[in-house]
């Protein structure tokens, strides 16, 4: 069986890399015969580090499906289009939003000095930033701040791109038209239209339609219509998850 995991919310928390114990039994899944891939709002710069050294070549699905790497190799950019993507910076900076973007390896940002963000962004140095007349690629937008967000929400949402709303975080993430973790996983060419998937978020939605099996971690509403199974967030949130990884490497084949 395949299995496709979200990160941030679902198998890390609170910015701190997946845990050893989850890591090592997603390698007993592979070394059983599964398949196991990951599916994140992060970009794949960002997904490496709460991962470790013995993932970098596995399927990385990142920045909401925007970019896919694999066996440490890019397969597929989804770029905003240039015009359309100064369309969105001119309009972020009239509102004086607060926002980040990606390249297909390096960003550019206008934050706030100490912002809380930034400790999420390339903590391993593995990138750089550069100015925003030198991003080549508009992978993803993060728009993290604006006094008048709702107002700029609904004027980025006229726009033919894709909104990702990060419900735990009030930040949006703007992609290009039709991009989304299911559609990347479908042209990624590795024939894994089965699949099981484990997500806590919006982003996760199209996965959970189309999986065999579907595990929600924590609570959301759209992703509870569609989940097989959920496992609450708690104090026994890391021991019910490995509990479940062994219970589905073994049931589902």
């Amino acid at each position: 069986m395949n299995f496709i995991f979200d990160l941030d919310g679902t198998i890390c928390f609170k910015g701190q890399p997946i845990s050893k114990r989850i890591l090592d039994v997603l390698l007993e899944l592979e070394d059983a015969g599964h398949f196991v891939g990951f599916a994140s709002a992060r970009p794949c710069r960002d997904m490496l580090p709460v991962l470790d050294d013995r993932f970098g070549g596995h399927l990385l699905i990142g920045a909401n499906g925007a970019m896919t790497f694999y066996r440490k190799q890019p397969l597929a950019y989804q770029p905003i289009p240039g015009p359309l993507a100064g369309q969105i910076v001119n309009l972020l900076n009239d509102y004086e939003a607060e926002y980040l973007i990606d390249d297909t390896w390096n960003y550019a940002y206008r934050l706030s000095p100490g912002h809380p963000f930034l400790a999420n962004v390339d903590p391993h140095g593995l990138a750089r930033r550069v100015e925003l007349d030198d991003i080549q690629s508009f992978v993803k937008i993060v728009v993290l701040s604006c006094s008048r967000f709702e107002e700029l929400s609904a004027k980025l949402r006229a726009l033919d791109v894709t909104i990702h709303h990060h419900s735990s975080e009030g930040i949006l993430d703007v992609t290009s038209q039709g991009v989304n973790k299911m559609a990347a996983l479908s042209g990624c060419g590795l024939q894994l239209d089965e699949f099981i998937c484990f997500g806590n978020d919006n982003n996760d939605l199209p996965l959970f339609r189309k999986a065999k099996h579907s595990v929600l971690i924590g609570d959301h509403d759209a992703l509870a219509e569609l989940a097989k199974e959920r496992i609450a967030v708690d104090d026994r949130t890391e021991e019910n998850i490995l509990q479940k990884l062994k219970e589905l490497g073994t049931v589902l084949v």
